[in-house]
């Protein structure tokens, strides 16, 4: 429940109590006033103590009834902006920058199909892991983002996790091969730091997925908010 929803709960609770005060004092009034009153009083004090409660429950439910409705009709409002907002057409910055990002990172291009189909936590291609640190160096040098704050979070959210990706590949694997045409996290650390191969292990299927999570909820965020229709084909490269 909201800090606001609470405070209308206790304000309406307060008005009711105020009301009854005002209903007791009225009859207070009568009973010393009236003598017939004073009568009928005490002789149907029961029945009136009854109806009186009765009254109450009845307002307070009411009362809360109204809350409740007013806090649904909130919800919906808040529920039609964010649709609002998605429907609502692009910026041209938000449009020209979403076509950067799609052209150095669409979902054909060759190293986002290795980290979405071939990845493994023990080894990666060189060629694939340049290219995806190329891409995070690229795109953390853009300081503005989009101007959509939804937007711009979620591409925040995808480059981080591009960056932890690349750091924690770093941290765990060395070039191996003829060439040096392959990165693995060191083989006998099987046999000399067991310990050390799970914890690198565990740490690059974390940032992968991580990785992964945030970059589809980007593209996802982007069509909903109608970014490929300013972009063309993308190449494979």
């Amino acid at each position: 429940m909201s800090t606001q929803s609470a405070s209308e709960r206790i304000d309406g609770s307060v008005l009711v109590l105020v009301t009854g005060l005002i209903a007791d004092a009225s009859a207070t009034a009568l009973f010393l006033i009236s003598s017939d009153t004073r009568a009928w009083l005490k002789t149907n004090y029961f029945l009136v103590s009854l109806t009186t409660l009765a009254l109450f429950a009845a307002a307070v439910g009411l009362l809360n009834v109204i809350i409740s409705q007013r806090e649904k009709i909130s919800h919906l409002h808040q529920q039609l902006e964010q649709v609002d907002s998605q429907c609502a057409n692009p910026t041209a910055h938000d449009a020209e920058m979403f076509k950067a990002v799609n052209d150095h990172a669409s979902p054909q291009k060759n190293f986002i199909v290795w980290l979405r189909e071939g990845f493994l936590v023990t080894r990666a291609s060189v060629a694939g892991f340049r290219d995806l640190e190329n891409v995070i160096t690229f795109f953390e040098r853009e300081p503005r983002g989009f101007d959509d704050e939804d937007l711009n979070a979620k591409y925040r959210r995808f480059v981080e996790s591009g960056r932890g990706l690349v750091d924690k590949i770093t941290d765990h694997m060395w070039y191996e091969g003829e060439g040096l045409t392959r990165l693995e996290i060191p083989r006998e650390w099987e046999r000399t730091q067991p310990e050390r191969l799970e914890e690198a292990m565990r740490e690059i299927g974390e940032a992968h997925d991580l990785l992964m999570a945030s970059y589809d909820a980007f593209f996802v965020a982007a069509q909903q908010k109608g970014l490929f229709s300013a972009i063309g084909s993308p190449s494979s490269s």
